[in-house]
């Protein structure tokens, strides 16, 4: 067992450690994708979605934000289609709804108690 008594703070990632990212990534781009006649799997659009992503955040420093808006452009050039307004800024409007994992909340508490 660790000592939690012996460190001053912890931390960790958010997104694939506390919250479930690919649900909330598949949540908004298979449906956008479907409304543009495009059916890929799961595991195609998240090996997609970390391409492009990896793509758009080499050189100078993008608000992430920014980075989900054109990972969403890059669908739409890939797959021929014109994302709307609306779809470029789906996914990282989507960002807030995104749930936490099932142990995520008591796994918390636990640590707040320690």
């Amino acid at each position: 067992m660790i000592d939690f008594n012996q460190y001053k703070a912890l931390t960790f990632d958010c997104y694939g450690t506390l919250i479930d990212w690919e649900n909330g990534i598949l949540g908004v781009l298979k449906p956008l994708l479907l409304a543009h006649k495009t059916n890929l799997d799961d595991d195609q659009i998240l090996e997609l979605f970390a391409q492009f992503e990896a793509e758009l955040e080499k050189g100078e420093y993008t608000k992430y934000r920014e980075v989900l808006k054109r990972v969403v452009q890059k669908f739409g050039e890939r797959f021929g289609f014109e994302p709307t307004a609306d779809e470029l800024n789906s996914l990282a409007d989507s960002i807030q709804h995104w749930l936490p994992f099932p142990d995520t909340i008591e796994a918390l508490k636990t640590l707040k108690k320690v």
